[in-house]
């Protein structure tokens, strides 16, 4: 009997870690993730006011949407709030979206391919520090569908041409 009281509580200490790591991230962590957000250029869409004030903002509006938003052949996008989507997910979970993330423009999904797990986490650990806060972005507007200011309106150049070279 004791044994098996012992084998529940080892798995329950060696378990915790797995569990703890979303609450209580270092704040070596966080400082990290603070600078791959910053560097990243986060900050630039999903903080409204961002670059209109030089990259800076009050910190209760840090990642809550709508910063900046685009127009284009896609529709309207709405950089989406990372603190409330962040509050709903796991670091694992955090990670596997941003593997997995397939977006319209003009979000760079396929930046998240050169960061590490660890990078990844650290980010999570960041946005996390900083609690929930404003309410969810506006949904994507399909085409030619009136779409609520502010965006940007992008006017892409025509595809080039394809040619084909025979190859004598």
């Amino acid at each position: 009997m004791i044994k098996a009281i012992l084998a529940v509580v080892v798995g329950v200490l060696l378990a915790a870690p797995a569990f703890a790591g979303d609450a209580h991230a270092s704040k070596k962590s966080i400082k990290h993730g603070e600078f791959l957000v910053n560097y990243g250029g986060c900050q630039d869409c999903h903080t409204p006011g961002w670059a209109e004030h030089g990259g800076q903002a009050p910190k209760d509006v840090l990642l809550t949407g709508g910063g900046m938003n685009f127009q284009g052949p896609w529709g309207t996008t709405y950089a989406p709030n990372l603190r409330l989507l962040v509050q709903s997910l796991t670091a694992k979970q955090w990670i596997a979206k941003l593997r997995s993330l397939k977006s319209r423009p003009a979000m760079p999904f396929w930046t998240f391919r050169y960061l590490s797990d660890k990078d990844l986490t650290d980010m999570y650990a960041y946005i996390h520090a900083l609690g929930p806060a404003g309410k969810p972005a506006h949904d994507w507007v399909p085409p030619g569908q009136d779409a609520p200011a502010p965006y940007l309106k992008l006017v892409l150049p025509a595809p080039p041409a394809v040619v084909h070279v025979d190859a004598h």
